[in-house]
């Protein structure tokens, strides 16, 4: 019996030693391993090692990864970490199958820092993918755990990105010899991502921020988004030389249902089933007082056809919107400001695919200055080189003393009575549009102010108000009819050209024969 617990006890010693020294073997295989196939321009350090070979577990304390990212739009990688985990490492398949399958792979608390490469630097950037792998590999969970993430300029003194908090869980990772080089290295199954607190400058003067985003296979998910020019409304009037708008846009809650993403030749796209936009408030600021900026402006169906990705949206819905446009006049008090309240929106077949034919579709319904129910219709085909579109719509029970707010300091005239009905409709392209106007109206009278805008230019006012028609010579239910007809100022906006338009119209409704042409 003795005998037996002697030999018994040998064996354990035996076994554990053995243990011991295949743990040993194996701590040195992974650190040889990654001297040997680490590339050259990444420098992979770490505090400790620890491995478990009956589970198939590694373990690198306070890792630090530096890549000179000669493959990548980003001269400098940065890596750090608390912890970088792996899990569940199969020996069996990767001496039989001749692959690696890993459980779970864990990043703890990375700190992830980028700086990008000069043009002159990116442009000489190979891009092909030095990886080459000789076996494929496969992790069931791929974890990253709140997550520090900078991207910065060639400079270092601008970052371009920056989140705080990133949690990410990618399912069933795979790549292989082939998919290695592809353009997106890897695939993968199901994910859940949440991002906390992003913030990333859009050019000069404007930035983006966002406070909470999850997304996950089935949706997308963002709370309290806004895109806010950095500086003071006086601070950017003294910083530019051309008119630019001071914008605030604030977004609660948007929701994107069933989203898909397919990347070929380099060129990405975006897929999405629905759109919900949840109360949006734009305020828009503009300084008169700076110099027009004459360069071309484009219509938006050629701006979705030269956006750098493709995209298709089936539906887009904006709920309780709201608008706020102002514009300040030199020496003027107050700045003349125009709203809309209550906005509901649906945009249908927002893509710039090519193949796509049907028309983009907007309706939109809001509350004109609170004093009346305003609503446009309008469509165009994002192909069409022409750049036509169509729009209709109308304006219902409008106070016109309300527009007074806006007028009064941008054109100098006030205005008063009731529109009880107006409807529109014009067709144009990127140089003319034409079409008709029709409106219901009771005691419609305007005074022309003189240039202090405090008082009534008496002679002016009286032989406007002689030309305007008093309501008399409509047709049977009460319309007098006009015709619109007008050329676009290319260097200015759509709204510009659509608020021409109804400004043609209007003249030849209140001053011409009222009559159907």
């Amino acid at each position: 019996m003795v005998r037996i617990i002697k030999w018994l006890i040998v064996v354990l010693v035996f076994g554990f030693g053995v243990y011991m020294v295949a743990e040993w073997k194996m701590k040195k295989e992974v650190v040889e391993f990654l001297d040997r196939k680490v590339p050259d321009h990444i420098s992979f350090s770490y505090d400790n090692l620890q491995i478990n070979l009956l589970k198939g577990n590694l373990d690198f304390q306070n890792i630090q990864v530096i890549s000179l990212g000669r493959q990548t739009s980003s001269c400098e990688i940065r890596v750090k970490a608390n912890n970088l985990s792996i899990t569940g490492f199969s020996y069996w398949k990767i001496f039989l199958k001749k692959s690696v399958y890993v459980e779970s792979l864990t990043l703890s608390k990375p700190h992830l820092n980028f700086k990008t490469c000069p043009k002159t630097s990116a442009e000489n950037t190979a891009k092909s993918n030095p990886i080459q792998l000789l076996k494929e590999i496969f992790i069931e969970d791929l974890i990253f755990d709140s997550g520090i993430v900078e991207i910065w300029d060639d400079s270092e003194e601008t970052a371009l990105v920056a989140v705080q908090s990133i949690d990410l869980h990618l399912k069933k990772v795979a790549t292989d010899p082939k998919v290695i080089t592809h353009y997106v290295p890897f695939t993968f199954a199901d994910y859940g991502i949440t991002i906390q607190n992003f913030k990333a400058p859009l050019g000069e003067f404007e930035m983006l921020q966002m406070e909470v985003m999850k997304l996950d296979n089935k949706s997308i998910d963002v709370n309290n988004l806004s895109l806010a020019t950095i500086l003071s409304k006086k601070d950017l009037s003294q910083k530019i030389t051309y008119q630019r708008d001071h914008v605030n846009l604030f977004i609660p809650g948007i929701t994107v249902n069933r989203h898909k993403y397919k990347i070929s030749n380099d060129s990405l796209q975006v897929n999405f089933k629905s759109f919900l936009i949840t109360e949006p408030l734009l305020e828009m600021y503009r300084d008169k007082s700076r110099l027009e900026n004459l360069e071309t402006r484009p219509l938006y169906a050629e701006l979705l056809r030269k956006l750098p990705f493709k995209i298709a949206v089936d539906s887009v819905f904006i709920e309780k919107g709201s608008i706020m446009y102002e514009e300040d006049i030199p020496n003027i008090a107050k700045a003349g400001v125009l709203s809309f309240e209550d906005l509901d929106a649906t945009i249908s077949n927002l893509s710039n695919l090519i193949q796509t034919d049907s028309n983009l579709k907007i309706e939109l319904d809001t509350e004109l200055m609170g004093a009346g129910r305003f609503n446009l219709n309008w469509e165009f085909n994002v192909q069409d080189q022409q750049n036509t579109f169509l729009v209709s719509g109308g304006l219902s029970n409008f106070k016109t003393a309300n527009l007074n707010d806006f007028l009064v300091p941008n054109l100098r005239a006030k205005t008063s009575g009731t529109i009880d009905q107006l409807y529109f409709t014009i067709s144009g392209d990127d140089n003319v549009a034409s079409g008709d106007i029709k409106m219901k109206y009771e005691d419609f009278k305007f005074q022309v102010l003189n240039k202090e805008r405090n008082g009534v230019k008496k002679v002016l006012s009286f032989i406007g108000n002689l030309f305007i028609n008093d309501g008399s010579n409509t047709d049977n239910d009460g319309y007098r009819h006009g015709n619109i007809s007008t050329e676009r100022s290319k260097n200015k906006s759509f709204f510009n050209y659509l608020w021409i338009n109804l400004e043609d119209g209007l003249l030849d409704v209140l001053t011409g024969s009222g009559k159907k042409k």
